[in-house]
């Protein structure tokens, strides 16, 4: 059964962190966690694996960051391709036949359209060269996430649609007010990122499962897509001098509950969540019908 027409049926839950994840079993922030699908597969391939033994139905490949200008800064842009058919490889071997794979695609990095680093037909250029070779590993879905401005995410959907029919899930990342990086409303950008042929929005990293919650409720209001949440576990906090998130597995799963309530059909977590959580999520949503027919 494809992707759309399970989620027809019932609430589908995607995975959790993986930049945390890697993090915690010893990876430095200095380098490139997607360079790691080539030097170190096992890791990557346990983290995966942790999530689908969570219950996570859509897996997410470990290439995030793996577009050509962020591979330039660490010398990998010879390795482009490699990097994300690898991915695909890796995200395959953890969730079988019964999973799916979802292309990972985040933003470039550098300020896109008037006045920034790169143009949008140059950005746009980038999203369809990566997309290109998750396609080649043999996607069932692409997940555009934690984009901060709507601009950028809209020339990435536009990017991916000329290559692929393939369902687009198109996240937007938000403040406590519900409004993107630059100050659109969660209701201009709903109708936005769907009009430029998402099959999916929502909001991923941001500011916690509160102000996810209000986002997606908003986003409800005015469009008839299918919604997707996948919020940070928790707004990160200054305890004796560390930055840490304290959402608990079971207080991200109360508000699964309620995302499905205000219409999202795809749940997950994003920076600081773990396969704990998921499996949490996955046990409050578990049952639960789809909450509005998916589009296709």
């Amino acid at each position: 059964m494809s992707f759309l027409e399970n989620l027809h049926d019932r609430v589908l839950v995607c995975d959790g962190a993986m930049g945390s994840m890697l993090y915690d079993r010893g990876v430095f922030v200095n380098q490139s966690f997607e360079a790691l699908n080539l030097s170190r597969p096992e890791l990557v391939v346990e983290v995966h694996q942790a999530y689908v033994d969570a219950g996570a139905d859509v897996i997410e490949t470990n290439t995030f960051g793996a577009n050509s200008p962020k591979l330039a800064g660490f010398g990998l842009a010879d390795r482009f391709a490699e990097i994300n058919v690898a991915g695909v490889r890796l995200a395959r071997q953890a969730a079988g036949a019964a999973g799916y794979v979802a292309g990972a695609i985040g933003p470039l990095g550098v300020t896109v359209g008037e006045g920034g680093a790169t143009s949008v037909e140059a950005a746009e250029a980038h999203f369809a060269e990566q997309a290109a070779a998750l396609l080649e590993g043999g996607i069932d879905l692409l997940v555009l996430e934690t984009f901060g401005t709507v601009g950028e995410l809209a020339a990435a959907i536009r990017a991916v649609r000329r290559l692929t029919a393939l369902p687009v899930v198109a996240q937007m990342a938000t403040g406590e007010d519900g409004r993107s990086f630059d100050s659109v409303t969660p209701e201009q950008f709903a109708l936005t990122l769907s009009a430029n042929g998402a099959t999916m929005v929502g909001v991923n990293c941001g500011a916690g499962p509160a102000a996810t919650l209000e986002t997606v409720e908003r986003m409800a209001e005015v469009t008839d897509v299918p919604l997707s949440a996948q919020p940070n576990a928790g707004e990160p906090k200054e305890v004796e001098g560390r930055r840490l998130v304290l959402s608990s597995p079971e207080f991200l799963a109360s508000y699964a509950r309620r995302y499905v309530a205000a219409g999202v059909g795809l749940v997950g977590g994003c920076c600081g969540t773990t396969p704990t959580h998921i499996a949490r999520i996955k046990q409050a949503v578990l049952g639960l019908p789809a909450p509005r027919p998916a589009s296709a």
